[in-house]
């Protein structure tokens, strides 16, 4: 194909190959992001509150208990009384005809435990029982969820939550697209972009064309990114047209001096002299959801045929994002979001049983305008949602008592982190492998340094990721991604990790400080007894579990204050055992 001759010394201006960037392609490694999510520029929230919220404690009509054996059928009775009820939740409302209007009810809440839960879901992490006393004040529920939307942790919860979905890998996508990506994810939780926007920008964003290879292969990753099934025959077929301009390529980035992978357009459709092509156009054509052109034509960006997504400008981007447009069109669109979110909170499938719920939320969501956080603010505040998991279970049916999940292995580590002060590295999900970039340039050691690696005088550390990848977090995304599991193996990781972190064994210089592990009124050296064996219980289970200890586990304290050996133990002594045997405990584990 011949285009403008004008093409390779465009490129080589903006392009330059200097030493640490130019002017013409400035380069900050604090903010590296570059591609179609910077074009995404509101600047005001989608909403500034949410209607609905809690719904008290509502309770369940008379019924008879052997009749609630399978999903009981609402009559004209069990209806008006819902309709009675004025639930404002739209979860807790579409969930009233199969719950508290057939004579079923939900547990109640207690305030540490969805305290708790709400801290990890949507803050990622547990909370000590001081954070979680200021965050959830008398119970307030509508104002807790609103506080925790409004926190950058929430946003990084998400970040990381989309990272693993979008599978980033730096050595298959550009670090530069992926970094865009992220910044994108945070604007569609800082309540910035619809949900609807976003999906457009990432059905042709290169973190996703970039890293599959052919058009179907594409076609199937928007499926089941956006929709949670794969395409049928006919519809890959069809919206594979739309894929047809990309390509996998590379650029050779003038500051970081390294070749990124990157994704690249050809011109399939158009004649030799850059028009379009009237007998190959359908190849850049999709007819199933009506007629959608999808044809770019070269000009002197392209070199031999081929141009840079890095020089698309605002219009050709959004040519190019028709598949997400089409995508979102479609209820399933919109379920599919609903059922993640429900999945995400309540850690089952609810609305195989209640489709109501479904359609509910879905509704909820469109009337605020596609906002996400509209989504987990009406799940968070729901019945549902916040009542307790402990205690028997009466029914079968799943929505009777709380979610109780597993924490994932970030929440877990982070978590210890923050309340021992063990000294540990991180790793950033928005580059799982730092070492090339880091030996790459100047420009590359800051960018890693600028990042949530910890960059040394030997090196990168690499103790926090060796710990959470052989539990399943931090996923280098390459060939696998994020694996949740108990097993012998996972076992015994947490348990050497939490000696590591207690010292149980006091050996010298070793573990978190003691600090962090009894009150700050006794001397670590001091003789245990009784009272100071039961106050370092409290401590740490306000510190670790969040709540206040419980009387046998207070009594069980002053118990083995005499029963510690070799005799007299310190109070350090004393409190290193404990900490192991809570921190290595279901409780720390499961919420």
């Amino acid at each position: 194909m011949k285009y403008s001759m004008f093409g390779p010394l465009l490129v080589a201006l903006a392009w330059p190959l200097g030493a640490c960037g130019s002017d013409a392609f400035p380069f900050n490694a604090d903010n590296p992001g570059r591609g179609p999510g910077e074009l995404l520029d509101n600047t005001q929230p989608l909403n500034s509150d949410y209607t609905g919220g809690t719904s008290g404690d509502p309770e369940a009509a008379a019924s008879d208990p052997a009749a609630l054996a399978a999903i009981p059928v609402c009559d004209a009775t069990c209806r008006d009384y819902c309709d009675g009820l004025s639930l404002n939740n739209p979860v807790d409302a579409s969930m009233c005809r199969a719950l508290w209007g057939v004579g079923l009810d939900t547990r109640p809440i207690d305030f540490h435990e969805a305290c708790r839960r709400l801290h990890v879901d949507l803050l990622g992490e547990f909370p000590t029982r001081g954070q979680s006393n200021r965050a959830c004040a008398d119970g307030d529920w509508d104002t807790a969820v609103s506080g925790m939307l409004q926190d950058e942790r929430f946003v990084r919860v998400h970040r990381r939550r989309w990272a693993d979905l979008l599978r980033y890998n730096n050595t298959a996508v550009s670090i530069e697209r992926i970094y865009d990506a992220d910044q994108l994810v945070a604007r569609l939780y800082l309540g910035y972009a619809s949900y609807d926007e976003f999906a457009a920008v990432v059905s042709a964003h290169p973190v996703l064309t970039r890293r599959y290879d052919t058009a179907g292969d594409r076609v199937e990753a928007l499926f089941e990114l956006f929709l949670g099934r794969p395409p049928y025959n006919n519809e890959r077929a069809d919206m594979a047209r739309l894929y047809a301009q990309w390509e996998n390529g590379y650029f050779d980035h003038p500051a970081l001096g390294m070749r990124l992978p990157d994704a690249t357009l050809r011109f399939p459709c158009v004649t030799d002299d850059g028009r379009v092509d009237p007998s190959t156009k359908g190849q850049c054509t999709s007819v199933l959801w009506g007629y959608k052109e999808v044809i770019l034509t070269p000009d002197y960006r392209a070199l031999e045929g081929e141009m840079w997504s890095g020089l698309l400008t605002a219009d050709e981007w959004h040519l190019l994002q028709e598949p997400g447009r089409i995508i979102a069109s479609q209820l399933g669109f919109w379920e599919h979001a609903v059922d993640r979110a429900l999945e995400y909170y309540l850690g089952y499938d609810l609305v195989t049983d209640i489709p109501a719920v479904r359609k509910a939320l879905v509704e909820y969501v469109l009337a605020h305008n596609g906002d996400m956080r509209a989504l987990h603010y009406a799940i968070a505040t729901s019945q549902i949602y916040l009542q307790s998991s402990a205690g028997e279970t009466e029914t079968e049916h799943r929505y009777t008592h709380g979610p109780l999940k597993q924490a994932t292995v970030e929440t877990w580590i982070d978590s210890l982190k923050k309340t021992t002060g063990y000294d540990l590295g991180r790793c950033d999900h928005r580059m799982p492998e730092p070492r090339d970039i880091a030996e790459s340039s100047p420009a590359g050691i800051a960018l890693v340094r600028a990042s949530e690696w910890d960059l040394t005088d030997n090196g990168i550390r690499r103790d926090y990721r060796d710990l959470a990848r052989t539990l399943g977090g931090c996923p280098d995304n390459n060939v696998g991604g994020r694996f949740t599991t108990v097993s012998i193996l996972t076992t015994a990781t947490q348990e050497s990790f939490v000696a590591s972190v207690c010292n149980p064994a006091l050996q010298q210089n070793r573990g978190a400080g003691v600090d962090a592990l009894i009150p700050g009124d006794l001397d670590p050296s001091r003789a245990i007894d009784a009272d100071a064996a039961e106050a370092i219980v409290e401590h740490q289970v306000r510190t670790f579990f969040g709540r206040r200890a419980r009387e046998a586990e207070r009594q069980e304290a002053r118990d083995n204050a005499t029963a510690c050996t070799p005799a007299p133990c310190s109070v350090e002594a004393f409190a290193r055992p404990v900490c192991y045997a809570l921190l290595s405990s279901s409780e720390m584990l499961f919420y």
